[in-house]
């Protein structure tokens, strides 16, 4: 089981104007060597069970590479595809506040 794990929503503008509500979530599986790494994955399906995975497969990761980092990841509810890289940028920016204001 993870050892803190949050989620956050944030508003972003789009390219068209409009603003959107996105979703978003981290979660850090060990802390027994800090800090924890894990980056951030942009998808569609992505939802809480699947980072909580993704936090505990990194920390696995980390010891076996002998890496001094517990686990995290972040995971974001939004297309990368389809997203352009300025909007993508000011999720990441946006993402990241709202974690820190946490």
């Amino acid at each position: 089981s993870c050892r803190a794990i949050l989620r956050v929503e944030f508003p972003v503008k789009l390219e068209s104007g409009e603003w959107k509500q996105i979703v978003g979530y981290r979660a850090q599986h060990s802390m027994h060597r800090l800090p924890c790494k894990g980056g951030i994955r942009f998808a569609t399906e992505v939802d809480l069970q699947e980072v909580m995975a993704l936090a505990s497969l990194m920390t696995f990761k980390c010891a076996i590479a002998d890496v001094p980092f517990g686990g995290a990841k972040g995971g974001v509810v939004i297309d990368p595809k389809t997203t352009s890289v300025e909007t993508l940028e000011r999720v990441t920016r946006n993402y990241t506040m709202a974690l820190c204001q946490k």
